[in-house]
């Protein structure tokens, strides 16, 4: 496994974590996506959008590439199929600027932020949707809604990479 590899193995991990959440809050009534605790980014839906919003602008920074349905509008909330729609398309976006040559340390440009290596930006884009998705984590909790399992264990399982895994034989051994 390359140092890309396991690059684009975190990215799959982050977007499956989101695409995950967002079906399971998908399932809510529109009073519980209004839920919002002291110390969370905000209400539920305006966190999932956020990550997906912030997520557009990391690959804007990284492609100079707008996204495809362009940015959200200020002001406004999106429906949860249209966040499912534009997480889909951060993950194809994200899948093409990692099969490609990726330069982690390019300098990106990114408007009214300073400068930082494409390599920031894709941890900043991990880091940014598993500390949101620990906001809304927190809100369901605190209002008795267990969420669903989104670590890296769970994603492993998803994919077959965890649980009943041959181990190679190393030659000789």
């Amino acid at each position: 496994m390359s140092d890309n590899d396991a690059l684009r193995l975190a990215v799959r991990h982050s977007c499956w974590a989101n695409l995950e959440l967002i079906t399971f809050c998908a399932k809510l009534p529109a009073e519980q996506l209004a839920w919002t605790v002291p110390g969370s980014f905000g209400t539920i839906q305006q966190t999932l959008q956020h990550i997906v919003g912030a997520e557009q602008g990391y690959l804007f920074a990284l492609t100079g590439d707008m996204p495809p349905r362009g940015m959200f509008k200020p002001d406004t909330l999106a429906p949860l199929d249209e966040l499912t729609e534009r997480e889909r398309s951060v993950l194809e976006r994200c899948e093409r600027l990692l099969a490609s040559a990726f330069d982690a340390a390019r300098v990106t440009s990114r408007p009214n932020r300073p400068n930082a290596t494409a390599g920031v930006v894709v941890a900043q884009l991990i880091h940014h949707g598993s500390d949101h998705r620990a906001h809304v984590g927190t809100i369901l909790g605190a209002h008795g809604v267990q969420p669903p399992d989104l670590d890296v264990w769970a994603y492993g399982r998803s994919i077959g990479e965890v649980g009943d895994v041959a181990i190679p034989r190393v030659p000789g051994s």
